[in-house]
């Protein structure tokens, strides 16, 4: 069940979001370790059977994966108590190893809140936004129609 009572909690987990892609550009090793849960795991659609554990993600994060502009756009939180689903397009200028990692993401990231009071984040899908295609088109239409009226 979705608690939508909470607006405190979307603003408190936006300005997780962006700390996180903060201390990552910084490079702020204490920031990250204390917002990755210790089971984090990055998910990429060019590999969507393997994972990337926090114990790699986090040297490679601090030093051959580097960022130097990152934002958030169409961010989407949903609230369901103890974890929260956060969707939204990440840019990015990075290099990753010495290649150009660039460009736009769509970003699916999942945080838990611990039994002491502190929310980590412990899942990020990785994936390309899908094109503004003849049939992601029809379906967001045909979808909007459907949707409750703003009152």
């Amino acid at each position: 069940m979705i608690n939508s009572s909470r607006p405190d909690v979307e603003r408190i987990i936006q300005e997780l979001q962006d700390r996180w892609m903060q201390a990552w550009r910084e490079r702020d090793r204490e920031t990250l370790e204390q917002l990755l849960a210790p089971d984090f795991a990055l998910v990429v659609s060019a590999r969507p059977s393997q994972s990337v554990a926090r114990a790699a993600w986090l040297p490679a994060a601090l030093n051959g994966y580097s960022c130097d502009a990152f934002e958030y756009r169409d961010m989407q939180v949903r609230d369901f108590g103890d974890f929260v689903v956060v969707s939204s397009i990440g840019v990015q200028r990075a290099t990753a190893f010495g290649v150009d990692r660039s460009g736009e993401f769509f970003l699916t990231d999942l945080w838990r809140l611990r039994t002491d009071g502190i929310w980590q984040v412990f899942a990020r899908y990785s994936s390309h936004p899908e094109p503004q295609t003849l049939s992601a088109n029809a379906l967001a239409a045909a979808t909007a129609t459907l949707l409750p009226a703003a009152g």
